[in-house]
């Protein structure tokens, strides 16, 4: 005997509706890592299979580990009997002295973490736009359902993530020259790159952290449901958060912001579909670079924006040898290091670009803001402290400085990969892009609050003109006196 299907309004539904959201987030990411690892041929590398899982799990902040996947062959192979493996074999060693890889990854996807959070969104919100309007607790149980879903599929993501990968040549290459440099190359001999000690520094077995993923998956999942409880637009939510104070006060500002950021990060996917409709072979730079736009096309708008907000960027890549002239001999050196902050295109450096291209946009955000926000009574008008126009900045400026804080950090990123000799690093590579913050939250603020005080006020004269444009004429029919009488009902249609 089938058990009868659960009513539309129990929170049997709700919770099911929770934990698909989670799901179709996660498809969306997954399909779209994969497209773009494809795009840069990463399957040459590893199997997809692993490399998706994990480029998913970098999506909620989740670092990468890797280390050797097997030793180096004896460095006494017969071929230098004089050398390292030679004096070693003679000691008794027997094997010989191998060497060994380790190395850490830390970079977020941004691509994939916003169409996580669009996904999420859309799944979660939008089936109650023309539904009945929830209870909390019908609320608490779609949440629950999302939260508990999480809780599950993305260990297991992290779980999956795990494998090993084949360096590039060019790394490998890297690794050869610095391991027959200095004093270290007095025991192999100097030729060959490195010899029979490098050969095994060609794969790595990479892992990630599932409990610290499932945590800032978590994590990442209230913060996208609460700030949508308070951004979400046409959609019906319970009547309590409907009209609190704080959705009712900081709905206009989060929308506006998010809806701007949706904006900017699309506008990155669409130039990366361009470019990969560009070059259909998949092999091609514009291929190459529809894959990085599909992983990091946010992270470069996020390095753009808080240039502009002062924050000074730098781009590098590092050898790193042992303190001291070990092994590997010397100290750690810079091979490339590039400020962005200082790049000038047409004679104009980038930050000034990036500013008038933040007060442009806080201006626009600063306007359909002040279009979003509810007109107060003269009631309201005389308790207030400030004006709806300077409110309206005063949010602004907050959201943007927090923005500004948190940013940096989620689109920074870093590799490094060490050779070690006998549990002690000896030297590698390291690469990244770093920042460092500055004033940019307090440049932020100013810049947000200012912009947006002219936005609302731009909008304010608009709207005055277009009323003395729409009155009507003395001629005109007036409304029968029953329609006039009625009283005017808040509108709910923007919870």
């Amino acid at each position: 005997m089938s058990s009868a299907p659960p009513p539309p309004g129990s929170p049997w539904r709700h919770a099911l509706e929770g934990a698909l959201s989670v799901a179709t987030a996660a498809v969306a990411m997954a399909a779209a890592a994969w497209a773009a690892l494809t795009l840069l041929g990463a399957d040459a590398v590893a199997p997809l299979s692993r490399l998706v899982p994990m480029a998913v799990s970098m999506a909620f902040g989740g670092g990468v580990t890797m280390k050797s996947a097997s030793s180096s062959e004896p460095a006494d192979s017969g071929e230098s009997g004089g050398g390292l493996g030679g004096l070693l074999g003679g000691l008794g060693g027997g094997g010989g002295m191998s060497l060994g890889l380790t190395g850490e990854a830390a970079l977020t996807p941004l691509t994939l973490t916003f169409l996580g959070m669009a996904v999420l969104a859309i799944a979660f919100f939008r089936p109650l736009r023309r539904r009945q309007r929830p209870t909390p607790a019908l609320l608490w149980a779609r949440c629950g359902g999302a939260l508990a879903t999480t809780a599950v599929v993305f260990p297991i993501i992290a779980v999956m993530a795990q494998g090993t990968a084949q360096l590039p040549k060019s790394v490998t290459e890297r690794f050869g020259k610095g391991a027959s440099s200095g004093a270290f190359s007095q025991f192999t001999g100097g030729g060959g790159g490195g010899g029979g000690l490098t050969k095994g520094l060609s794969s790595v077995m990479f892992e990630t952290d599932a409990e610290a993923t499932a945590f800032l998956g978590l994590l990442w999942v209230s913060v996208v449901l609460a700030v949508g409880c308070v951004a979400a637009r046409r959609t019906t939510l319970p009547r309590p958060l409907a009209l609190s104070r704080l959705r009712l006060k900081w709905n206009a500002v989060t929308s506006t912001l998010t809806g701007t950021a949706a904006v900017l990060c699309c506008s990155a996917l669409a130039v990366a579909l361009l470019a990969a409709a560009a070059d259909l072979t998949g092999q091609g730079p514009a291929a190459k670079a529809a894959g990085v736009l599909l992983l990091a096309g946010p992270n470069l708008i996020a390095v753009l924006l808080t240039t502009g907000l002062g924050a000074s960027w730098e781009a590098g890549m590092h050898r790193l040898q042992s303190d001291g002239g070990g092994m590997l001999g010397g100290t750690a050196g810079t091979d490339k290091s590039v400020d962005l902050g200082g790049w000038s295109g047409a004679g104009v450096p980038l930050w000034l670009i990036a500013m008038v291209l933040i007060v442009l946009l806080l201006t626009i955000a600063g306007y359909t803001a002040s279009a979003r926000t509810p007109t107060r009574t003269p009631r309201e008008d005389s308790e207030a402290l400030l004006d709806r126009h300077a409110e309206n900045a005063l949010r602004m400026g907050i959201a943007v400085g927090i923005a500004a804080l948190a940013l940096p950090p989620a689109a920074r990123g870093s590799v490094r990969i060490g050779i070690t000799l006998m549990g002690n690093e000896m030297g590698g590579m390291a690469a990244g892009l770093d920042d460092g913050l500055g004033l940019s939250p307090l440049t932020g603020f100013v810049l947000a609050a200012l912009a947006t005080y002219g936005g609302s006020r731009l909008q304010n004269r608009r709207a005055r003109r277009r009323g003395r444009v729409a009155q009507p004429t003395p001629t005109a029919t007036r409304r029968p006196a029953a329609a006039r009488s009625m009283p005017r009902v808040p509108s709910d249609s923007a919870s």
